[in-house]
């Protein structure tokens, strides 16, 4: 299938919420997303162990951040200037301009200003003396000067977002992420390392691999190229654990990517990367975004636990997944929503009405506080959290939590048994917590009971035959693709997250 062709649509569901997004652009966007999600998910993850005793990889759970003392799931300084960043590529569509930079370096004075408790020592030492942006690359040159051998690794904690602006274009991507990098780190190491990983993350979201800093070598000065070589050689040949301390940059990432090497074989390799990065203790938050980011762009969104991802937040306090979700689409669109709006748009309500959604709402005898549906039912929803299997406008959405799930109606799906085990185990696991649950697509026929039969089945005993049964009873739109059908019967035997 060529880039441009359109995916054959099966089902109105299916041409009701991606309707002009082709399937290779459908996992591309999952990819891009990821890159955002799962490093601000690393980010909060090593939050809770920063610069205290290594946990095991085993042990590694969310808790309240170490340093910064927020409530577990909550991101640090690496994610919220990568927020920076990613905002301004989804406002301007590019990070090349003078007016981008600009942009970037007046919210990295804003988050400073706004008194953050955990501050790298460069970062703090450059944004403390900038009274203005555009002061903002002198006062990192001057505070290089001062002492030519600082390279921390404060700019490469930031990079992920960088590569979505300029996808497909080393040369706009190395300059883009050497510029962004030298705001605060214009260390050549130190803006080595950006372009590196930058690149990594290029072809993970483009190509879906994992060739890892590799990739971006022949964009580094040649004078430098075969020592980055041999760095990139240490950290596969050994244990993750050796690369600590990490808060020279060149630590950062041979801890990084000696973690995400590591894990290579094992079958979520984004968690069992993640965790194998806050093993290996010190900068943990740091190393697991930074991991989190080229792992999030080559797994997707799809791939992050909803455990992980539900309730993320951190500075600009009002953001939340879906705030995340929107950045990252509008940067990786050159910041252009698609034909419908989306993902700007208030409200998608009037676009749906020519799908004839019939206001349906199901529950089952096992728990009354989990609801299905389709869009027409969404705007009367009083559950305390909306799952949106659908596109939604960002008034559409009644509760103050909303999730969307990355889910197609067809077989162009990444991982759709796990991402339909995933989904169940998340409406478990927010009823554990007391929360009720409303989760929808457009007409409740294919995605909103391929979720219901999952959860059926990894929650409340159901076989396979008996969810599908009872869950075609409660439904009269019930009409799932196969694919979904299938990603039911394989959901079943997956072990849940832990």
């Amino acid at each position: 299938m060529s880039p441009t062709s359109r995916v054959d649509v099966t089902c109105d569901t299916r041409a009701a919420s991606w309707s002009y997004v082709t399937k290779p652009d459908f996992l591309r966007l999952d990819r891009a997303i990821g890159a955002v999600m799962a490093s601000a998910v690393g980010d909060a993850l090593g939050a809770g162990y920063e610069f205290v005793t290594a946990p095991s990889p085993d042990n590694v759970v969310m808790r309240p951040g170490t340093l910064t003392h927020e409530p577990a799931g909550h991101w640090t300084d690496d994610t919220a200037m990568a927020l920076a960043v990613v905002e301004v590529a989804a406002s301007r569509g590019t990070l090349l301009s003078d007016d981008a930079l600009d942009d970037v370096a007046q919210r990295f004075l804003d988050w400073y200003r706004s008194g953050p408790l955990d501050v790298g020592n460069q970062t703090r030492a450059v944004l403390s003396r900038a009274a203005t942006s555009s002061e903002l690359r002198a006062v990192a040159l001057e505070v290089l000067a001062d002492d030519p051998t600082r390279a921390g690794n404060g700019s490469l904690m930031r990079t992920g977002p960088v590569a979505l602006a300029h996808l497909g274009s080393d040369a706009e991507l190395a300059r883009a992420a050497s510029l962004i990098s030298a705001l605060t780190h214009p260390n050549p190491l130190a803006i080595d390392a950006c372009v590196l990983w930058t690149i990594a993350i290029d072809r993970a979201i483009r190509l879906a691999s994992l060739e890892g800093p590799r990739a971006g070598l022949p964009m580094i000065d040649a004078e430098r190229r075969d020592q980055w070589a041999e760095w990139i050689d240490e950290a596969e040949a050994n244990d993750p654990r050796r690369f600590s301390p990490n808060g020279f940059v060149v630590r950062a990432l041979q801890a990084a990517w000696s973690a995400i090497y590591a894990t290579r074989e094992e079958p979520q390799h984004l968690v069992a990367a993640l965790r194998r990065c806050v093993s290996i203790g010190d900068d943990t938050d740091t190393v697991a975004a930074i991991a989190g980011a080229l792992l999030g762009a080559r797994y997707g969104v799809s791939s992050v636990p909803f455990a992980w991802r539900f309730g993320l937040a951190g500075w600009p306090r009002q953001y939340r997944f879906c705030d995340l979700l929107r950045l990252a689409v509008l940067a990786a669109r050159g910041g252009e929503d698609d034909d419908q709006g989306w993902p700007s748009t208030t409200s998608l309500s009037d676009y749906y009405r020519q799908f004839s959604p019939t206001g349906l709402v199901a529950t089952f005898p096992v728990d009354d506080a989990v609801t299905f549906g389709d869009v027409a039912s969404l705007p009367g929803s009083t559950a305390d959290v909306v799952i949106s299997l659908c596109r939604v406008g960002l008034d559409d959405v009644p509760a103050l939590e909303n999730e969307l799930v990355w889910l197609l109606d067809d077989d162009g799906n990444a991982d759709v048994a796990r991402v339909l085990a995933d989904t169940a185990d998340g409406i478990a696991w927010l009823r554990q917590r007391g929360k009720s649950v409303f989760v929808h697509c457009v007409r409740a026929e294919s995605r909103t009971p391929a979720v219901a039969m999952a959860w059926l089945i990894r929650h409340h005993g159901r076989s396979v035959d008996d969810a599908i049964a009872e869950v075609s009873a409660a439904m009269s739109t019930c009409r799932p693709h196969p694919s979904l059908l299938k990603g039911v019967r394989e959901s079943s035997t997956l072990p849940p997250f832990a």
